[in-house]
């Protein structure tokens, strides 16, 4: 951890040198549940496109993006990317009009948006049936989509750093709430013990994924399902 510097990157940093996190993008969409089940994302044009979904996403608020990032080799190992979600009534008319994952701007490879298009209505279901603003009586939460850590970090801790800080930004920002969709049993686990989260909802892959008949077997053993996690700050 001594190399390891907990950065917090505006809109102007997160978006200019988005580039530089793109491989722990590629990292996430090889090994979170849901998105395992999209066996060739990563390959060919299919790869470039879900970069530029990436940068689109970064480019959705000004919400900061937290980033773990290793000083001695000078690249990112690690980052944690959020947005502020709005009820429906509260959005803002900028954002209206914005998608969060805006699959269907490039020309994926046949048979690939059709999955991106199940990924999408899932993780849009998980979080319209957990009633995350009538439960919380807000209209706005500090939503936390995307945790993600290159493969040579983990098991250092990195993870549980960039969430503090996070929780840090959220609160310094005058959030009454964090939010949390998760689709990994260990990620759930680790929020709810170590940093006090609340699961309000949840729905098994099962029955509700589109895509779930092609996730790796190894993965449909030890993720069951998805939740929302809520922790008040």
């Amino acid at each position: 951890m001594e190399s390891i510097e907990i950065q917090v990157w505006p809109f102007s940093e997160k978006t200019s040198r988005w580039k530089e996190l793109v491989d722990i993008w590629y990292h996430f969409w090889q090994y979170e549940p849901i998105n395992s089940a999209i066996l060739n994302i990563l390959e060919g044009d299919n790869r470039e496109f879900i970069g530029y979904v990436f940068r689109d996403m970064l480019g959705y608020d000004s919400t900061p993006c937290v980033v773990a990032w290793d000083t001695v080799n000078n690249k990112a190992a690690g980052f944690v990317f959020s947005i502020t979600q709005y009820s429906p009534e509260a959005t803002p008319l900028e954002l209206q009009s914005r998608c969060l994952r805006s699959f269907d701007k490039y020309p994926f490879g046949e048979g690939v948006l059709e999955k991106l298009s199940g990924v999408a209505t899932f993780l849009h279901e998980l979080f319209n049936k957990a009633d995350v603003f009538s439960k919380l009586s807000v209209d706005k939460v500090f939503m936390i989509h995307v945790t993600s850590v290159l493969q040579e970090y983990t098991r250092r801790g990195l993870a549980n750093e960039m969430t503090k800080k996070v929780l840090e930004v959220a609160k310094e920002a005058g959030f009454e709430y964090a939010v949390s969709e998760s689709t990994s049993s260990y990620t759930q686990h680790n929020k709810i013990k170590r940093f006090g989260f609340e699961k309000i909802f949840e729905i098994d892959f099962e029955s509700n994924y589109a895509n779930y008949d092609m996730m790796p077997q190894s993965l449909k053993e030890t993720h069951k399902s998805a939740a929302v996690l809520v922790k008040r700050l």
